[in-house]
């Protein structure tokens, strides 16, 4: 993807220094640029006990992928969500919503592709496409209060024209009396990994589960460039297989084929038991492709989430 960006950038570059040596008494005039193209989501009405946030308009270069954070306002007490239904156009890829460690600008739009951000910015709840439609009766995650508020807009722009984007969320909250039972997120990612060019490269890594936690979704992580995607769990010398995914496809990665469990019946991990994720690339590309361009995550849902302690983030440790 980045090599595209390069083509359309080194063109920009070459077109003004052209237009610079033509000199005034030149009647050439430059082509036209690209014509920029509405993309904007259709948004129905908010639901009763949602918020609608809507991202600033955007305006996305032709092959550009594009990741950015808009910082919004904190919330003034604790509050409880159990979805977040996110409306993008044909060229979006997802809508998060993510808690500030360190606040910044409310207002402040800004690119959030940096390992600096994934320290800084914590999931709280991803758009139905990369989980789950809603939390079941009684569960739902909550977000203390003065947490501020991050929405996060992925969007791959393969038209050969420049969009408009106007993309909105709904997030769905709960009545504190309503929450019986606290959920949290997982997101346990593999981001040193250098894919050599023109080539296929594997890393088996693995993380140690910090708590008992009751699993009830996991999902997978790879863009275009992925094989093949194994994630295992449980105790050491008795891995369950949760995903295994022998022919990853391009389109997995704006709709990943999750494990669901219901919480009656969810995956059950103790304190000290692994999850271990394999995944295998093929880089047909000219260079060696790196994060953001390509990943390695399995993510998900759990529960019960220790108040304080929802987030469980690894990097992982591989595994020979």
């Amino acid at each position: 993807m980045h090599t595209r960006n390069f083509i359309w950038g080194f063109g920009l570059a070459l077109g003004s220094l052209a237009l610079t040596g033509c000199g005034s008494e030149s009647t050439n005039q430059p082509p036209p640029g690209p014509a920029t193209v509405d993309d904007f989501a259709v948004v129905p009405p908010a639901p009763a006990g949602a918020i609608q946030y809507d991202f600033p308009e955007q305006i996305v270069q032709p092959g550009a992928d594009v990741q950015t954070c808009y910082f919004m306002d904190a919330v003034k007490e604790d509050v409880f969500i159990k979805a977040l239904d996110s409306y993008q156009g044909k060229f979006g890829h997802h809508l998060i919503l993510f808690r500030a460690e360190k606040p910044e600008p409310v207002g402040l739009v800004r690119d959030c592709t940096s390992v600096q951000d994934m320290i800084n910015l914590m999931p709280i709840i991803s758009s139905v496409n990369f989980g789950l439609q809603e939390f079941p009766a009684g569960m739902a995650v909550r977000v203390p209060a003065g947490t501020q508020l991050v929405l996060q807009q992925h969007v791959v722009n393969t038209s050969e024209n420049a969009i408009r984007l106007r993309d909105s969320a709904h997030v769905r909250y709960a009545a504190k009396a309503e929450v019986q039972i606290l959920a949290g997120f997982y997101g346990l990612a593999n981001v040193d990994v250098v894919l050599p060019p023109h080539s296929e490269y594997t890393t088996n890594w693995e993380c140690e589960v910090p708590r008992d936690m009751n699993i009830l979704m996991a999902g997978p992580h790879m863009h275009e460039w992925g094989k093949s995607f194994l994630a295992q769990a449980g105790p050491v010398g008795n891995l369950q297989t949760v995903l295994d995914i022998p022919q990853w496809r391009a389109e997995m990665r704006d709709k990943p084929p999750i494990k669901e469990y219901s919480m009656d019946a969810p995956l059950q991990l103790k304190q000290g038991d692994f999850i271990r994720t394999k995944c295998i690339w093929n880089n047909t590309e000219a260079e060696p492709l790196i994060f953001p361009y390509e990943m390695c995550s399995t993510y998900g849902y759990y529960f019960p989430a220790p108040e304080g302690q929802e987030v469980w983030t690894c990097g992982g440790t591989q595994v020979l």
